[in-house]
């Protein structure tokens, strides 16, 4: 005879447990957005204190600067400066697909024949990926260089919770990061920024002239990276 009433007490205990983690679930992705100011200066100190990084970049329309379409790559800076991966880039007026490269001591290696390294000379003429890293002229930079920043929305990216910031950065912290665009003013930017622990930088993105934007997304925040500098 109690059976039936002790299920529905059971019921109604299960039922309120789930409403109410529900509700916190609710309240957390359709709460306020945090200050956009704040998160970008949280992520710039993180930022300015990282080691490496794996770094998936994206050029969208043409940045005739920039001779990259799409680079995959680890980078650090410890114990020195270097970066290592896989590069779609434009040289010779034609499309290399998928060519190794390397940054160390400061040089540009890259592989336009499988397996044959190339040594391009200073990174920096090129494009030195490893600027990336820097404290100095680096992705902290950027975020110390943002005007304006507003919070617009959360999004998820890669499964890592981000807040959406946006606002515009200035020419100079631009060119810092790749100094063959040449970035005369302010230009939109945009950061994803993981919106608990430390407020990694999850994703950047720069549109250097309307409809041609150059799009960063980091992973791996501080993992071993080991380069080797290949033979030529």
């Amino acid at each position: 005879m109690q059976t039936r009433p002790r299920i529905a007490v059971l019921v109604s205990i299960v039922a309120a447990v789930l409403l109410i983690a529900g509700c916190g679930s609710s309240t957390k992705s359709d709460g306020p957005l945090p200050d956009g100011a704040s998160l970008l200066k949280q992520s710039e100190q993180t930022t300015r204190g990282e080691k490496s990084v794996h770094l998936e970049l994206t050029v969208t329309g043409k940045i005739n600067e920039l001779p990259i379409e799409t680079l995959s790559g680890d980078l650090t800076n410890t114990p020195a400066v270097a970066a290592q991966g896989k590069a779609s880039i434009v040289a010779f007026g034609q499309t290399f697909k998928d060519v190794d490269f390397v940054v160390a001591d400061g040089n540009l290696y890259g592989a336009l024949t499988p397996g044959s390294f190339t040594d391009f000379g200073p990174a920096a003429d090129i494009y030195d990926v490893s600027r990336i890293l820097s404290p100095d002229v680096g992705l902290a930079n950027i975020l110390a260089n943002f005007s304006s920043p507003k919070a617009e929305a959360r999004e998820t990216i890669n499964g890592v919770n981000t807040v959406r910031v946006t606002g515009t950065v200035t020419g100079e912290a631009v060119n810092g990061i790749a100094p063959n665009i040449g970035a005369t003013g302010n230009v939109p930017a945009t950061a994803w920024v993981k919106e608990d622990g430390d407020h990694e930088l999850i994703q950047a993105k720069l549109e250097v002239t309307p409809g041609n934007s150059v799009q960063m997304t980091m992973s791996d925040w501080g993992k071993n990276v080991t380069v080797t500098k290949p033979a030529v």
